[in-house]
Order: structure tokens, then sequence, then C-alpha cells
């Protein structure tokens, strides 16, 4: 149920209903652009529960493109007074861009011990100015000067997604087979982070060049099904998988850091917690994959055939 009506911008209210363990929230969720005018706007917000944490997807839109957003969630338990502290996604912070599935994660239990009755929630955006930095010419636009057939996008498109997919199953594997170890071992700590760091490289690598290879497919296939395949493809895996399944279980590394640094109270049942939550968020994170790579596979093989 939405509900449009005139604020600083544009704000959209939703209704959803959440349970979590023996907590019920009901809320409303007001998402308001700052500094807003028609060439802003928020849009098409979901919301949805994944075990302790509430996830908000949207997008902004704006017509100019030196505009960034300080992106901070709210609720009206204090009357929006302050910010919400364990929030992350690429939909909450200080140099938030404009487009399409920008997420705030939650993690409720964290700032609170439960929610009950009603409460509203409030995204609220500030536009500012980029900063600009001078960068050398690589990835998307090197290709750009290479790339004139589908022949030459091919593979480079192939080797990319096939990279991407590799490092999240690495990135899975790791927290599964290191998620609990590294609170006691300083190797396996450091053996999960850098599959973190190796999982981040390639998701900012296929992130850079989505619209690039997007391009491609449009142009060099001219194929109207092709394209709407490759970008919901895309949609699927830096939206859905990353932004919900990837992003949630990398928050564990807070925690795992803190038992790892000893600043928790009661070590056993956090690491009874700690490994109930990396095993739940694996499971969701391996079926993700698994979906992900078998659309990869056809889309690829749809594309070296025609």
């Amino acid at each position: 149920m939405i509900f449009f009506r005139d604020a600083i911008g544009l704000t959209l209210l939703f209704v959803f209903r959440w349970l979590m363990k023996k907590a019920v929230l009901y809320g409303f969720a007001a998402f308001s652009l700052a500094q807003g005018s028609i060439a802003q706007s928020i849009s098409n917000v979901i919301a949805e529960a994944v075990g302790s944490k509430i996830i908000v997807r949207y997008d902004i839109e704006d017509a100019n493109p030196d505009h960034q957003f300080e992106v901070a969630l709210y609720y009206s338990k204090d009357n929006y007074a302050t910010a919400l502290n364990s929030v992350s996604g690429n939909g909450a912070g200080p140099t938030v861009s404009s487009g399409k599935e920008r997420v705030i994660i939650w993690d409720v239990l964290k700032d609170v011990k439960e929610l009950t009755g009603e409460y509203s929630f409030e995204v609220r955006a500030l536009t500012k100015s980029k900063v600009v930095e001078v960068v050398t010419m690589s990835g998307a636009r090197e290709h750009a000067v290479n790339v004139g057939s589908k022949d030459d996008a091919f593979p480079i498109i192939s080797n990319t997604l096939l990279d991407y997919i590799n490092e999240a199953k690495d990135f899975k594997d790791a927290f599964q087979m290191l998620g609990i170890q590294s609170t006691d071992s300083r190797q396996a700590l450091i053996k999960l982070t850098d599959a973190v760091e190796q999982y981040n490289r390639a998701f900012e690598n296929l992130n850079k060049e989505r619209l690039t290879f997007e391009k491609y497919v449009s142009s060099y296939w001219e194929s109207p099904v092709k394209s709407l395949e490759f970008k919901s493809l895309l949609d699927y895996a830096l939206g859905d998988l990353h932004s919900v399944n990837i992003l949630t279980l990398n928050q564990e590394l807070t925690v795992i850091n803190d038992l790892a640094n000893g600043r928790v109270k009661n070590t056993n049942a956090k690491k009874k917690e700690l490994e109930k939550d990396i095993n739940d968020e694996v499971l969701k994170l391996d079926k993700r994959l698994q979906e992900l790579e078998r659309r990869t596979n056809r889309i690829l093989y749809d594309l070296s055939q025609n």
C-alpha cells in the first residue's frame, strides 16, 4: 500500500508486517529527499524481513550526475531524533549515488532488544555535490576503445561474470568454514578477510562494467529479449544476491571481530548465536548462487550461439 504526500521532495509510505522473534512490528516507512525538485525522486520502495534485519530497497533518480546523497535511517520511537547506528548497504551513508537498487540493511537487535507496537521509519537523503577524482583510463572506458564486435565483447562479459560468481562462492565457503574458527584464530581471520576483499574486487569490477556490458549486448546482439534477460541477470547478481545475501552475511564480521578481540561478554552463547546466524545466511546465499549460476550459464550459452 503506497501513499504519496507533499513534503520536502517526494515522500512515499508503505505498510508491512514483520515478526521478529517474539516481537511484532507494524511499521510505516517514510522516505524523504531533502532539497528536492522535479528532477529528483525516490521510488520503487520495497521492504522485507531477513532474519532479525529489515532490508529496505529503493531507487534514487537525479538528473544531475554531480550529485551524491547523504542517507540515514530514522524511526519514530524517538520521534526521528537520532539516526539508527547499525545500518549498512549501498543505500546508507555519506556518499550514496543516484541509481536503482539502493539498499539499507538495519540490524535491528544490535540497536534495540525488541520492537513491539507500531512505528514509522524515515530515510532522509540530503543532496550534496560529488568530489571528482582523476583516475587512469581502465575498465569500461578501455573496453569501449577496444571492443568493436560481439566476438570482442563476449569473452570480457563472460570472464567478468564467472569471476564474480567464483569469488562469491569463495566468500560463502570462507564464512562457512572459517567464520567460527576466526573468533579464536588470527590466521583464519586473515583468510576470511582476504576472501571478503577478493569478493569486493570482483563485485566492484562487475558493478563498474555493468552499463557498458548492457550496451554491448544491446548493440552487438540486437535482440530486445537478450538485452532484457541480461539486464535481469545483473539485477539479480548486484541487487538480490549482493545487496541482501552478501551484505547480510558480511555484517557477521563485526561480531567475529568483537569475539576475536574479547569485546563480548558471555562468549560461548554469542558464538552459538553467531554459528546459527552464519549457517542460516550461508544456506540462503547458496540457493541464490545456484540460481545465479544457472541463469548465467544459460545466458552466456545463448550469447555464444548468436
